[in-house]
């Protein structure tokens, strides 16, 4: 299981599965570790104290819209229509999918909660058994199935119990590794606490493509910037973001080539920002991800003004004629 480099790209995450696969314990697991608010769609999609009663589909849909549109969430439920509404928005899908035998015995220990009677317990449990033969449902492995395939973002499918929990420590062991190396630049490179993350979120996205944009196009007078190059999103391309108190400042792009070798791509820093070390601090958490993505060599073919900035930090030329020589650094293991 491998995670989004590093676990703070968890902006909002989606779980979803059938009834009593443990999207809720999941939920607040990693709420507990993200410090996200958890968005429980039972809370929407039921009238509040009367289990049973739907609220008015209208109304249901305006709050799911609306709580999708914050910054960040756990947001959990078995509703395929609502989870399709707010899947633009969502940075990591988890779809839960045990076997319908276990989700029963999940449920039978929990017993009945929320002002069910013993009837509406009894059709829960009959529900939860037709979660694959239901057809043209949106709650069903059949919708949920569409719905995980079509999500282009980091998705993970947990079939069991133990995956569940395993998704649960990783994260967690994860979530320590990221602070410690946020520290480790931070300390490396002065007071500033500054941090570099892959882009997954929107905002994060636009940021990338804004920063870009200003540094490599308008600050030399070139036109006809490309926000949607498929290089951005092609499989082994990374792109990156140096944030300093969350606040993007600096961007680039990490291509893998071939084994244990990969390209630096665009590095730029926001006009206002130059000039303060922040280059430097892009580059060194670029190294230290791209060495977690087991690179050993780096190359990049810089503009001729920005020579003297990568041979300060260690990188030797390597083809010196051209437009953009090229240059190239071998790091050093746990870089």
């Amino acid at each position: 299981m491998t995670f989004p480099d590093p676990p703070f790209a968890f902006d909002r995450i989606l779980i979803m599965g059938n009834g009593g696969a443990g999207k809720t314990w999941l939920a607040r697991r990693v709420s507990e570790q993200l410090h996200h608010p958890v968005i429980h769609l039972d809370d929407m999609h039921w009238e509040p104290g009367r289990y049973g009663i739907a609220r008015d589909r209208a109304l249901r849909d305006e709050m799911v819209k609306e709580a999708a549109e914050r910054d960040a969430w756990v947001m959990e439920g078995v509703y395929g229509q609502l989870a399709n509404m707010v899947l633009n928005r969502t940075t990591i899908l988890i779809w839960i999918d045990l076997p319908e035998e276990e989700c029963i015995v999940n449920i039978k220990k929990r017993g009945i909660q929320g002002g069910e009677t013993g009837t509406q317990f009894d059709g829960l449990l009959k529900w939860v058994a037709e979660y694959r033969s239901r057809t043209n449902n949106w709650n069903s492995f059949e919708a949920h199935a569409r719905l995980f395939s079509v999500f282009s973002r980091p998705k993970f499918l947990l079939s069991s119990r133990e995956a569940v929990t395993d998704f649960a420590d990783r994260l967690s062991t994860s979530i320590d590794e990221a602070i410690d190396e946020r520290a480790q630049i931070s300390n490396d490179e002065g007071e500033d606490a500054g941090m570099v993350v892959q882009v997954f979120a929107d905002e994060h996205w636009n940021a990338y493509h804004d920063i870009r944009r200003a540094a490599l196009f308008e600050a030399r007078g070139l036109t006809g910037y490309d926000a949607n190059h498929p290089d951005d999103r092609r499989e082994g391309h990374f792109p990156l973001l140096l944030l300093l108190e969350n606040t993007p400042i600096g961007a680039a792009r990490l291509d893998l080539t071939g084994e244990e070798t990969a390209c630096v791509r665009t590095v730029a820093i926001r006009a206002e920002c130059q000039g303060n070390g922040y280059g430097r601090m892009l580059m060194a958490g670029l190294e230290k991800f791209a060495s977690r993505h087991g690179v050993k060599r780096l190359l990049v073919n810089a503009a001729r003004d920005a020579v003297g900035f990568y041979d300060a930090l260690g990188w030797t030329v390597v083809e010196a004629g051209g437009e953009n020589p090229v240059l190239t650094k071998e790091l050093r293991t746990g870089s």
